[in-house]
């Protein structure tokens, strides 16, 4: 029977690891903006020879990450082991920044577009000038100051407006937007009033051997479900509330609140944490790129690797630098635009607290002396 058991678990396991795909890239696009007074810092695009897509935004000093594949662009998380996950704050931070263009699900846009008799160079690349906007079907004309001006690399074989596709839709929150037709590597953007003082430009153009690991299939699915269930919970407050005589509101306020907790979603728990994860993984720390966050982790946090004790057993320094840094991670998660994979980093921890709490009896008095004085003193 338990051998059974475990041809089952054995067989479910490589199922799941088989629907993960490794996304091995072939460029590195970074993009500035420049002008008199820029607001994105820095946008990173990683790309693959079969056009599938990394985003990485950075607005207000928030890095934010998307995928984009012939499937769809989702917000995504980066974790350990260059794991993407649904887990990415793009998606809530657009919508905070963004009203929505429309409440009907059923609302269809298109994109117009305009070729241009101009042409430029960037980075040695000649592109052509083109005017762009979306409006929606309902519309009969688009007004004269919301064209973007684009100047597209026709000749690429990268095409990047598949994610301006889908940047567009997440940030407008646009349920249903025809595609443009465009084609090619966007080498600069801009509204077109201001195309010559202030524009988002390619400054670098390079080979990546970088990769990552993702299931996107999954991450939409997920994805799809959370927002169905935050719907279905609007959906009932909003009857509730329709329904419910002036009398009645305090009372009914309670139930909407706990019909909406019936409806969120939440990953069924696995318990993955005793699994041998590797040491030396990504940590959220490393890639912080907004100096004010680091006021909101503890003092030690800042080049902690440095100050690791040496150990005479040689796997307790890369356990312990593994706990330290993921509960560095953890205070991260305080910013509401953190991309910390929170249970990943949860499973870390405990494991590492396991481990450090078993090897106590095993180390030498020297190794248990500087163990216990390091985590007394941290902070």
């Amino acid at each position: 029977m338990k051998k059974f058991i475990f041809i089952c678990l054995l067989t479910s396991f490589i199922i799941g690891i088989a629907q993960e795909k490794k996304i091995s890239f072939a460029k590195e696009f970074t993009y500035q903006v420049v002008g008199n007074k820029p607001s994105t810092p820095l946008v990173k695009m990683y790309v693959s020879g079969n056009n599938e897509f990394l985003s990485n935004v950075s607005f207000r000093d928030f890095p934010m990450y998307f995928f984009t594949d012939a499937l769809a662009t989702s917000p995504v998380g980066l974790e350990m082991n260059n794991r993407l996950s649904g887990n990415g704050s793009g998606s809530y931070f657009f919508g905070a920044m963004s009203s929505s263009y429309t409440d009907d699900p059923e609302e269809e846009y298109i994109f117009e577009s305009k070729k241009l008799n101009t042409k430029e160079t960037v980075l040695g690349m000649p592109c052509t000038h083109y005017l762009i906007n979306f409006r929606s079907k309902k519309e009969t004309s688009t007004r004269k100051d919301d064209f973007l001006k684009v100047c597209i690399d026709e000749t690429s074989p990268y095409n990047s407006f598949t994610v301006f596709n889908g940047l567009v839709k997440q940030y407008l929150k646009i349920p249903k937007l025809e595609k443009s037709g465009l084609k090619g590597l966007i080498l600069k953007l801009a509204p077109e009033k201001d195309y010559e003082k202030e524009y988002l430009v390619m400054q670098s153009a390079a080979d990546s051997k970088d990769f990552v690991l993702i299931d996107h299939k999954k991450i939409i699915t997920d994805q799809q479900r959370k927002r169905d269930s935050i719907m279905i919970a609007y959906k009932k407050q909003q009857d509730e509330y329709s329904s419910m005589a002036d009398s009645a509101v305090v009372a009914a306020d309670s139930a909407v609140i706990s019909d909406y907790d019936d409806y969120t979603y939440i990953p069924d728990y696995v318990s993955e944490y005793k699994k041998d994860h590797r040491e030396d993984g990504n940590l959220a720390i490393h890639g912080l790129s907004n100096d004010k966050l680091w006021k909101g982790l503890p003092q030690h946090c800042k080049n902690f690797e440095k100050d690791l004790p040496k150990f005479n057993h040689k796997e307790l320094q890369g356990h312990l630098k593994n706990y330290v840094g993921q509960m560095c991670d953890m205070y991260l998660t305080q910013s509401s635009y953190h991309t910390v994979g929170v249970k990943m980093t949860l499973d870390e921890i405990r494991r590492e607290v396991l481990y450090l709490n078993e090897i106590q009896e095993k180390l030498d008095a020297s190794d248990q002396k500087k163990l216990n004085n390091y985590l007394k003193n941290l902070d």
